[in-house]
């Protein structure tokens, strides 16, 4: 926020309610519309369906990123997406009006939405391919390396989740890049 003046910081505080949520805890339910947007201060968010009693954890959101479902937030449709607590969080809520706000009463912030989309349709569209053409080793090492913190933080379960296979695929995988036997 440095680069912001003490007028946008102002208006950013005083257009966001802080919220600290413990470990654990459903933050948003799928099957309405998800018209907030989170910057998380600290913790960590998980968001997930379940198709068919199967669980597929889409995002891991972590401390200084926002958390969202961004296609229902854009859209105002029905989000198909659950969002959990796996650590003791803290975030900033904002409502989709008082974001639209910042945006017409200080023009800065519209750049910060577009950089923010950008970035959101990068991400996304880089999983889509790496689900398309990388093996299951080379996203688990991508993950690994982008923020090896998370592996002492998520369930392994979780991660299995997020490459796409069952844990037990994920346990002989980690058995092989350790050396160990499975």
């Amino acid at each position: 926020m440095a680069d912001f003046t003490s007028e946008e910081i102002e208006a950013i505080v005083s257009t966001g309610t802080l919220k600290k949520v413990a470990a654990k805890t459903k933050v948003f339910q799928a099957d309405k519309p998800f018209t907030k947007l989170w910057f998380l201060q600290e913790g960590l968010v998980r968001a997930y369906r379940i198709v068919n009693g199967q669980d597929f954890t889409f995002f891991f959101f972590t401390k200084q990123e926002f958390a969202v479902d961004y296609q229902s937030f854009l859209t105002e449709e029905t989000s198909t997406l659950l969002f959990d607590t796996l650590a003791d969080t803290t975030y900033w809520e904002f409502s989709k009006s008082a974001i639209l706000k910042l945006y017409k009463n200080y023009p800065r912030f519209e750049r910060v939405g577009r950089i923010m989309a950008e970035e959101a349709y990068l991400s996304a569209t880089e999983r889509l391919k790496e689900f398309q053409t990388a093996s299951l080793e080379e996203r688990y090492k991508k993950l690994l390396s982008k923020d090896p913190e998370l592996f002492q933080q998520i369930p392994q379960y979780h991660i299995a989740s997020y490459l796409g296979v069952k844990p037990q695929s994920l346990s002989r995988l980690r058995a092989k890049l350790t050396g160990k036997r499975y």
